[in-house]
């Protein structure tokens, strides 16, 4: 089987095994049959060979699944009410600490902003790579056939009883779709009332706007793939979550939510409430400070895992993590400070399924490391003379 090609989209014929793809790229999806066969993979585009590779600290250390992530949380109430995060790194963080204003007048426009800065991520580097008309027809097949067939779902899952929406996009003419952008907003976006709603009902439509996300981009990923192979997808992946999304996330997290500063306990704070690790279906993680200067995430569960080795092939999920983590972790904490450390103390394949999807370490170089960058000290003017 050859891999599928424009020629072959043009011609209408579906490549064998697209439905299989299109049903485990769903956020928090389980494929429950059997491995798929080799050609499937193979039409797939994935060279298996041919991708950085970053080592573990030490590759001797495994880590068992431990504590399950608590942000999630809607029957505890903590007595915060937390207008942001402008304050200190809190270990027990749960998205009910916030306030209802918070929720529903910070966060809620912050997971919009950000849903928008994905997906424009997205179309500029197609339209960079493939020209405007063939990201146009990405971005409507991804919006159609992806992520329109869940909206049911995810309303009636996350969102309020009773509460309706209707499809800005179902609006734009056939012709017009070469032109005009897929509309992304309304479904999650708050309303002039969401502010009246309780904190449990706030958190879960944050909650859901997460899930929203993941099956947006998941449908610009999976449409990729289809048309260009995995391998084009880890690229684009690569090259957009370090050049553009990472750096508008920073800006956001600081306009939206008070998260600055340079510290690795700022880092932490910015890890605990990213939109695109929000726990539920697709994440489980956990957070811990052992040191003042030392943070450490565990993903207990991601939908990558789960997905790739469902289907049997721990080796492209080996690529899938290699080929987009390390670079998000490296260069965030780059923006951060350049003497931020990544250590990578577990990542996939894993050795055993009870052990963890991956973990870091996030720590501060000093003088005596040989990677420690000198920050040029700014002088002030010169006395003058006299």
């Amino acid at each position: 089987m050859s891999e599928t090609t424009d020629t072959d989209e043009a011609a209408g014929q579906r490549p064998d095994g697209l439905d299989e793809l299109l049903e485990i790229r769903k956020p928090g999806a389980h494929l429950d049959r059997g491995p798929v066969e080799d050609e499937f993979v193979l039409a797939l585009g994935v060279d298996l060979t041919d991708f950085p590779k970053f080592p573990r600290v030490d590759d001797s250390v495994t880590y068992p699944v431990g504590d399950l992530d608590i942000r999630q949380q809607l029957d505890v109430d903590s007595g915060a009410e937390l207008a942001d995060y402008s304050g200190g790194y809190r270990p027990e963080l749960r998205f009910t600490d916030f306030s209802r204003e918070a929720l529903a007048g910070r966060f809620l426009p912050w997971s919009a902003a950000y849903l928008q800065l994905c997906v424009d991520g997205w179309a500029t580097e197609v339209a960079r790579r493939y020209g405007h008309d063939t990201m146009a027809e990405i971005e409507w097949t991804a919006w159609y056939e992806q992520v329109v067939p869940e909206i049911d779902r995810m309303r009636r899952e996350f969102l309020p009883e009773g509460t309706s929406w209707a499809d800005p996009n179902d609006a734009v003419p056939e012709e017009a779709r070469p032109a005009t952008r897929v509309d992304y907003t309304g479904l999650f976006t708050p309303r002039d009332d969401t502010a009246q709603l309780s904190k449990a009902e706030l958190v879960t439509w944050l909650l859901g706007s997460h899930e929203y996300l993941l099956q947006c981009i998941e449908a610009w990923a999976t449409q990729i793939t289809v048309r260009y192979g995995l391998d084009e997808m880890f690229d684009i992946q690569w090259t957009l979550w370090g050049d553009s999304v990472l750096p508008g996330a920073r800006r956001l997290k600081g306009e939206f939510l008070g998260i600055t500063g340079t510290t690795v306990a700022d880092w932490m704070k910015d890890l605990q409430v990213d939109v695109t690790a929000m726990p539920g279906k697709a994440f489980d993680l956990t957070f811990e400070m052992p040191e003042p200067d030392v943070g450490i995430m565990t993903f207990n569960r991601c939908v990558a895992v789960d997905q790739w080795e469902a289907m049997g092939r721990p080796d492209i999920l080996e690529k899938n993590c290699h080929s987009t983590c390390p670079k998000s972790m490296i260069e965030t904490t780059r923006m951060y400070d350049p003497n931020m450390r990544v250590e990578i103390l577990a990542i996939p394949p894993r050795r055993d399924p009870g052990d963890v999807c991956c973990r870091w370490r996030f720590s501060m170089r000093d003088e005596s490391d040989p990677e420690y960058v000198a920050v040029p000290v700014e002088l002030g003017p010169r006395p003058s003379a006299g």
